[in-house]
């Protein structure tokens, strides 16, 4: 059933609620084509934030991933903070993984942002993920902390009010970091990031990749889009999703 959500975004899946262990339960939404008997692939879609996520953020492509044949599920965290989500997706995992109609297999996840960089921490620390795509990634938060100090005061006040200071919990930042994990990740990676991102700046998927194919991967690759942003809006006034599902979706199917 389609409701509005924030911003009169229709939401067109189905609100279910899981068990994450530690008595936490995570509320997410749903997407399953109406295929009857049929073993799908499944997609993880992780959003982005300082909150515990919005579905919102990534409707513009759970839709067309139902659409195209794949179960899929959009994450809400257990926290604010960036500690556990990992955990979270593979709660997500093992939920999916119970479920009729769906090859445990053939799990992927995609994310934005803070979502991408749980999705390439949980790659990193979950075999059971097959594939990972990302959007807007922030993998190295210590030096996009570091980095915003004195030109962005206003950011660098928001990790300061999520994270601490990162002069004086330099080790909690590595630790909630993608790259840190890089050498880790031996599944098929694609990064996608707005040309014109100045919240995560394209450097952060570079320099993941970099680090990804120092440890041995070779199959991942950044895609820049030429005029995008940081929420999929292109300069001068629209947003590119159709662009970004031209590169992600293509993934996704070829890979799972």
């Amino acid at each position: 059933m389609t409701r509005i959500g924030a911003g009169g975004i229709a939401l067109t899946g189905e609100d279910i609620r899981i068990a994450a262990g530690d008595g936490v339960e995570l509320d997410l939404m749903l997407y399953r084509p109406a295929i009857a008997a049929a073993v799908l692939p499944a997609v993880i879609l992780c959003p982005g934030g300082v909150g515990t996520g919005m579905f919102e953020i990534v409707e513009w492509l759970a839709g067309p991933l139902r659409d195209a044949g794949f179960v899929a599920v959009t994450m809400n965290w257990r926290s604010g903070l960036p500690d556990r989500d990992p955990d979270d997706v593979s709660a997500a995992i093992d939920w999916l993984s119970a479920q009729p109609g769906v090859d445990p297999s053939r799990i992927g996840v995609m994310g934005m942002s803070r979502g991408g960089n749980a999705a390439l921490r949980a790659t990193a620390l979950d075999p059971r993920i097959r594939a990972c795509a990302t959007f807007g990634a922030v993998t190295d938060l210590l030096q996009q902390a570091v980095s915003v100090k004195d030109y962005a005061p206003g950011r660098y006040r928001m990790f300061l009010d999520w994270l601490g200071s990162p002069d004086e919990h330099a080790d909690r930042y590595r630790a909630v970091s993608a790259i840190t994990h890089a050498a880790k990740i031996g599944q098929p990676l694609l990064m996608v990031h707005g040309q014109h991102d100045m919240h995560s700046p394209p450097e952060q998927s570079l320099w993941m990749d970099e680090a990804v194919r120092r440890g041995g991967n070779a199959d991942s690759r950044v895609e820049i889009v030429p005029m995008m942003c940081h929420y999929g809006d292109v300069i001068p006034n629209h947003f590119g999703f159709d662009r970004l599902r031209a590169l992600i979706l293509p993934f996704l199917i070829d890979r799972l």
